[in-house]
């Protein structure tokens, strides 16, 4: 668990107090905060935390109130509390502390590292736990008895005097072991199995922290507390100690009640940890190997596990259906032929999944996300690797990824071109609006060759200030900006105004237009303006793609839910390839060279009109003989114009 994902509750009745905690606990962002230990109480039962910060002296409720309602509840009772006060040497407070079930004690003012050194280990000691808790079916060391049994303790320093004290100290805590150097308090330790190991930090040959480092790499080891005992009270040396998974750090001289009352929590803690451990491996038990075989033949995720001689001792039905072998074909034979690249380091215990590649068996190579857990030592130690197949995730991100930077592209294409076309209408306004001002000017007339020249002029400014509305049509729509007015109005009306607009085009092209009979409603529900520019657009590539002696016309049929306005004519028509490609933005569909003139842009924005108006429209053309553009729009009743 990353310190992301932790959560402190810090409680004090001094707000100041809260933020130099805060602040020196900032790797842990995920903090609460209470001021009295009503508060606290309400805080962790809403959302029991990770760890408690605690102060001792509060008014109304003290700590030790706190903690002991805390206790009293099993939903809470697991979370570790430290203490923290400014009553350094008060010997029955740190012992009344212990027995209240603080995991640990500091002292204000607060040192941040000694803080962050003494959270820090609790929450790995809390971690530690939870992962026995997962492991214990598979743990080989035996817990010890329960109820009754006297604790074991080992006492290892190279003093003898400093070892009568702890003698004479904890002799009624339990069975008393000792060794005078590491090398024998590692085979001591291995022989007895204490429940508490209590160990001085400097000695001739293997030191404390090296014994200390090389029992808690044991499982058997994992959870029995470690307590430092020293004359060395550096700071440097308890946030080693700690570091390597001792449960506190005591210097001397010590007071023998608070010794003998942090001994006794932490054999209380070992116990209900010993007590959790069997209550997991019993609940497994009863499940029974066959069940959980079955669970793990059924897993979908692949699973493949062998043994210390590297041979496979268990594959399930996913596992062989990923390699595409048979279970009886690869049982008992090395993983390695199995997993190739992918067999994980021999020192590996627990890894986070990572991300790689198996070969198949028919040489396929396949992404996956593999995760590694061993336990065990020795000969008896056993691997399992879980496998998950990653080719749809691959292939969802890579698509993913694809329609993003297509979105992207399409974006910034739409932006840019509404930005150039939006920039470049002002000073084309300014032009055109002072061409009609000199064609207009009676003052000072133009020659006729100079007012046949203007009207070229305009026309060309016209036409581009058409293509740039067209430009800035489809980047608000791209963009979810084009706005549309739907309303009911008259098709008929709109239709006439349209061929009207065309008309002097049509006249220079010698193309004939016409209006076929109007039915007797002609209302839809559309968007005046929108309707008529499309119904110009089409017009006018009736025009433009026609022949001189041609025809196009706009024709009228309504039903009981949808009017119909076809824009049809005779002219130069289109096989179905580019049919295909009508649709594409600047897509001239090879005509580019054609005297028509152009910017592929007009049918791109009559559909996206049509369809914003929750209409549709389709074509059909054949080459040499025409096109008919059909628009349907939902009908609506002139009352409804009326209104």
């Amino acid at each position: 668990m990353s310190p992301r994902e932790i959560q402190l509750l810090l409680v004090d009745d001094d707000p100041s107090a809260i933020q130099v905690m805060s602040r020196m606990l900032a790797q842990y962002p995920d903090q609460r905060f209470a001021t009295s230990g009503e508060i606290a109480l309400r805080l962790a039962a809403e959302a029991p935390p990770d760890l408690i910060l605690l102060d001792v002296d509060m008014p109304s409720m003290t700590g030790f109130e706190v903690c002991a309602d805390l206790k009293a509840n099993p939903a809470l009772a697991h979370i570790p509390v430290i203490f923290v006060t400014s009553h350094d040497e008060s010997t029955p407070l740190r012992v009344a502390a212990w027995q209240k079930g603080a995991a640990d004690f500091v002292t204000k003012p607060l040192v941040a590292s000694q803080l962050t050194a003494r959270v820090s280990a609790q929450l790995r000691a809390a971690r530690l736990i939870e992962d026995l808790k997962r492991d214990s079916l598979f743990l080989e060391t035996p817990l010890q008895p329960l109820g009754g049994q006297t604790p074991r303790l080992l006492i290892v320093d190279d003093d003898i005097a400093s070892i009568h004290i702890l003698r004479h100290t904890l002799a009624a805590v339990g069975n008393l072991h000792f060794a005078k150097t590491g090398e024998e308090a590692l085979l001591l330790a291995r022989q007895l199995l204490p429940d508490l190991i209590l160990l001085d930090a400097h000695m001739p040959g293997v030191d404390g922290f090296d014994v200390c480092r090389s029992l808690k790499s044991e499982a058997a080891f994992k959870h029995v507390p470690i307590v430092f005992v020293t004359r060395f009270s550096d700071l440097r040396y308890e946030m080693r100690a700690l570091d390597l998974g001792a449960a506190d750090f005591i210097a001397k001289p010590y007071t023998p009640a608070v010794l003998q009352a942090r001994v006794r929590n932490l054999l209380d803690l070992k116990q209900r940890t010993d007590a959790e451990l069997q209550a997991v491996r019993d609940h497994w038990r009863q499940v029974g190997d066959a069940r959980v075989a079955d669970i793990v033949g059924a897993a979908s995720d692949a699973i493949v596990t062998y043994n210390a001689a590297g041979k496979l001792v268990l594959i399930n039905a996913a596992a062989c259906r990923m390699f595409g072998v048979g279970h009886e074909q690869v049982i008992g034979s090395a993983v390695q032929a199995l997993l190739g690249d992918a067999l994980p380091m021999e020192d590996m215990g627990r890894s986070e999944p990572t991300c790689t590649t198996i070969a198949r068996a028919d040489g396929v190579r396949l992404p996956v996300e593999l995760s590694v857990s061993s336990v065990g030592k020795g000969a008896n130690r056993l691997t399992t690797v879980m496998l998950r197949d990653n080719s749809d995730r691959e292939r969802l991100e890579a698509e993913s990824r694809s329609r993003i930077e297509a979105e992207t592209a399409s974006r910034t294409k739409s932006l840019m071109m509404s930005y150039i076309a939006h920039e470049m209408g002002n000073p084309l306004n300014g032009l055109l609006g002072f061409a009609h001002i000199i064609g207009a000017d009676t003052e000072y007339p133009l020659a006729p060759a100079q007012a046949k020249r203007l009207e070229h002029v305009l026309a060309c400014g016209r036409r581009l200030q058409g293509l740039m509305r067209d430009v800035m049509d489809i980047g608000r729509f791209e963009a979810g900006k084009l706005l549309i007015h739907l309303r009911p109005v008259d098709a008929a009306r709109c239709a006439a105004d349209a061929l009207a607009a065309v008309s002097a085009q049509a006249e220079q092209a010698g193309v004939a237009l016409s209006l076929l009979p109007v039915p007797p409603s002609s209302w839809v529900c559309a968007d005046t303006g929108r309707l008529h520019q499309c119904l110009v657009n089409l017009l006018t590539n009736a025009i433009k793609y026609n022949h001189s002696g041609g025809w196009a016309r706009i024709t009228l049929k309504a039903d009981a839910q949808q009017l119909v306005i076809a824009v049809s004519d005779n002219g130069m028509g289109m096989d179905a390839l580019q049919c295909q490609h009508l649709f594409e933005p600047f897509n001239r569909l090879g005509r580019e060279d054609d005297v028509a003139l152009g910017a592929g842009l007009g049918l791109v924005i009559t559909r996206q009109l049509v369809e914003a108006m929750q209409g549709s429209l389709r074509v059909e053309s054949q080459p040499g003989e025409g096109s008919c553009f059909t628009i349907a729009l939902p009908g609506a009743l002139p009352a409804a114009a009326g209104a």
